[in-house]
């Protein structure tokens, strides 16, 4: 068979696009046909003088009509099909694509890279495989009068298709927003003529139900969406890019969930697909799963590297390198993992160095490690490119606040010693009960840092008021009423400083958060809310044994005053809600906290551990759906070793589903050393994952899980798990990511990984 090819295309007013698409293909097309629809500028004149055969038709609302007439007047054995507004980058291949065929190949997939601007001035690309070349044949023709086909009409005539090199650039969705808006408008128009034909095509709605996307009548969009995933046969390609736009259009309308449902409906269907993946990443982020989101970026990175031509056909979705690598940035900044993030904000940065997004995004690192200089040279450079983004202008503010913030730190002195009217900096807040034992130290641990200290007395005995006197300290009486939230509300109420800091009397701040607190709150810019400080406590427990407990709190956070900001819970109180409720973020500090009232006697733990449990009784009682009281209540009970009530208890809160990551760590956690200390190890492994999964870094739960892969017998898996558990020990401490961590004695993981390395070596004998 001769290899000779007729390019066809149609046209209606090209003058612009024209020229340079046939210059792309001259070299490779040995006839060109052009149907003009209408033009009423240069583009047949453009087409005569460049040697094309031209051929006039009136327009019929009817995109496949136009190709077909381009079709019948072929003459050649192959059909390129290219648009005005296209470009072949390898014009070289065409011939080669056609030599290598198979025996039975018809239709050859063609590369089409599409950019489309955005309204922040970003650029996504949308890359999908299409069916442009393919051979000259009278029954092959195309249907449909919009977004028109000629697949099915090929594979009828038993010919297959086949993966090609060809590269199309396609620039038709860098016009105006109004030029897209009566695009997509025409778009509409044809779609409703196809769809009272047959208003039971699949495609067609699909095709519409992105239209409506196109023109953001979600409503409309999600209805066609609907009926389409209804009536749509399940091996249909159009499935899948059914429930990827499905998703666009639940996630524009806030609806997550189902977003992330068709999302996963559509990768169990196209695994090797980047759009879904791009779906569920943007998805997780909106919500503020950076985990799971960061995982789907790198999901659809991966898939990026691999050919599957059934997902070129349905079509994928691509963005520019730099894009990806600041969304993982983000995601690694959400996690608190600066370093990392920082990493993916230098790849992009490398490839685009005048992307936004980037830009920012470095800039949001460097003020958190307190290179503000760095930070602002990033913001002015992302102004510069985008001088309108009113984010950008009030970031640089926040940084140029930072600067002169430190500039006045050497004056904070002053600030210290108050005078007439002034609101004092840094406020103490405390509430006591007989602790003249305990409250010198901690009153003597933020000597010098605090600018106002608040006490609010329950009913002491002793000389607690006394020694509080000494210190300055404002005391207030509050008659105990078993609620902790109010008994620190109260303290909270007499507050008058711009931060609170909140410590019990067994508490100590260390010697350097002491010297860097002040610092760190200078610094914050107004959206941070709080900050998480690490509490080192040694726990004993009612068997006589003693363990190094770290977890990480917010104990220090803006004084928006009562009632906008307060306690909440009668026992393990938390400020966290009313932070969050504020729209406030809570971020990581390398402060830490000594606490000291775990370590006591079993007597003074019995007591403490009853009293908590009465009161927990009385707090899930009033609140029967709140997870975190049933998760304390929980964790209560396993200390006073009822381990049934506690199992069920903690899987109570789980199933409640409203924890956050840090206390559905710890949660699942505890369950999977209750389940493992009655030998359910295939379940006490299962816990672990889901531990680690909210909380990858911590210890604990991969102490657990090196211990159940032991006890099934998976020697070598364990011996590494018990190995990366000593790593981790040994990196110097600072907060956990998962907002709590126990520290395992070194000689407990070392007899885990010995027993391990010994179950190996005999096996392999």
């Amino acid at each position: 068979m001769e290899l000779s090819v007729s390019a066809c295309i149609i046209t209606k007013n090209e003058e612009k696009h024209l020229r340079d698409c046939l210059k792309s293909i001259e070299s490779c097309a040995d006839e060109i046909i052009v149907v003009d629809t209408g033009s009423t500028d240069k583009t047949v004149e453009i087409a005569d003088r460049l040697g094309c055969k031209v051929i006039i038709t009136e327009w019929q609302d009817d995109f496949s009509y136009s190709r077909n007439i381009a079709l019948n007047s072929a003459t050649k054995n192959f059909i390129l099909v290219i648009d005005a507004d296209e470009r072949l980058l390898n014009p070289e291949e065409l011939k080669s694509a056609i030599e290598n065929k198979g025996p039975s190949t018809g239709g050859w997939i063609i590369n089409v890279v599409s950019e489309a601007r955005r309204e922040d001035g970003s650029i996504d690309t949308y890359s999908s495989g299409l069916l442009r070349l393919f051979v000259n044949h009278p029954s092959v023709r195309f249907h449909g009068i919009i977004h028109e086909q000629v697949l099915e009409p090929l594979l009828q005539q038993g010919f297959r298709l086949q993966q090609s090199n060809l590269l199309f650039k396609h620039i038709g969705y860098g016009h105006s927003s109004e030029q897209m808006r009566q695009k997509q408008e025409r778009n509409l128009y044809l779609l409703n003529k196809s769809l009272e034909k047959n208003p039971e095509d699949a495609y067609s709605l699909y095709q519409r139900a992105k239209t409506f996307l196109a023109l953001k009548s979600l409503e409309e969009a999600e209805k066609d969406i609907q009926k389409t995933l209804e009536i749509v046969n399940p091996n249909s390609a159009v499935k899948p890019q059914a429930l990827n736009f499905g998703a666009v259009v639940a996630f524009q309308m806030k609806n997550y969930e189902k977003a992330i449902a068709r999302a996963k409906e559509s990768l169990s269907i196209l695994p090797n697909q980047s759009f879904a993946n791009y779906i569920l990443g943007d998805t997780h982020t909106q919500t503020g799963n950076y985990p799971d989101a960061l995982e789907s970026y790198q999901r659809m990175e991966e898939a990026e590297t691999k050919e599957d031509l059934t997902t070129k056909i349905v079509g994928d979705y691509h963005l520019p390198k730099e894009q990806l690598y600041f969304r993982k940035g983000k995601c690694l900044i959400g996690l608190k993992q600066f370093d990392a993030a920082f990493s993916e904000f230098e790849k992009g940065f490398k490839i685009n160095n005048n992307d936004v997004g980037i830009l920012v995004g470095m800039a949001n690192v460097a003020f958190f490690w307190k290179k503000f200089d760095e930070a602002r040279g990033f913001l002015l450079k992302a102004k510069k490119l985008a001088p309108n983004k009113g984010e950008i202008t009030n970031y640089l503010e926040q940084v140029d606040n930072a600067l002169s913030k430190i500039k006045s730190i050497q004056t904070s002195s002053e600030v210290k010693t108050g005078g007439n009217g002034y609101k004092p900096f840094l406020t103490l807040s405390m509430i006591v009960k007989n602790e003249e034992g305990t409250l010198p130290g901690c009153l003597e641990s933020v000597r010098d840092v605090v600018d106002e200290i608040v006490i609010v007395d329950t009913g002491s005995t002793d000389r607690t008021k006394e020694i509080a006197k000494k210190y300055k300290a404002k005391i207030y009486d509050f008659e105990w009423i078993d609620d902790f939230a109010a008994a620190r509300n109260e303290a909270l109420k007499n507050s008058t400083g711009e931060w609170i800091l909140y410590l019990d009397a067994d508490e100590r701040l260390d010697i350097n958060s002491k010297n860097n607190i002040r610092n760190i709150l200078m610094n914050a810019s107004d959206e941070i809310g709080g900050f998480i400080c690490t509490i080192e406590s040694d726990h004993y427990q009612l068997n006589g044994s003693t363990e190094r407990h770290r977890g990480g709190y917010p104990r220090i956070f803006r004084n928006y005053g009562i009632p906008k900001i307060s306690f909440q819970g009668r026992v393990h109180e938390q400020i966290t809600p009313s932070i969050f409720a504020l729209g406030k973020s809570i971020l990581f500090s390398d402060l830490v906290i000594e606490h000291l009232g775990y370590n006591q006697s079993r007597e003074v733990m019995e007591a403490k551990v009853n009293r908590n449990y009465k009161m927990l009784i009385q707090h899930v009682q009033e609140e029967p759906l709140n997870a975190y009281a049933w998760y304390q209540l929980g964790q209560t009970l396993a200390q006073m070793k009822l381990i049934d009530e506690a199992e069920k208890t903690i899987r109570f809160s789980l199933q409640l589903g409203n924890l956050s990551d840090s206390v559905y760590a710890s949660a699942t956690s505890t369950l999977a050393q209750l389940v493992g200390n009655k030998k359910n190890f295939d379940e006490c492994l299962y816990w672990t994952e889901k531990s680690l999964e909210k909380a990858p870094g911590q210890v604990y739960a991969l102490h657990l899980k090196a211990y159940a892969l032991l006890y099934l017998g998976r020697f070598e898996e364990a011996e590494q798990l018990f190995l990366e558990v000593l790593n981790r020990l040994n990196v110097k401490k600072g907060v956990p990511h998962s907002g709590f961590d126990i520290v395992i004695p070194e000689e407990i993981v070392m007899k885990g990984l010995n027993q391990a390395r010994e179950k190996r070596i005999t096996d392999n004998i």
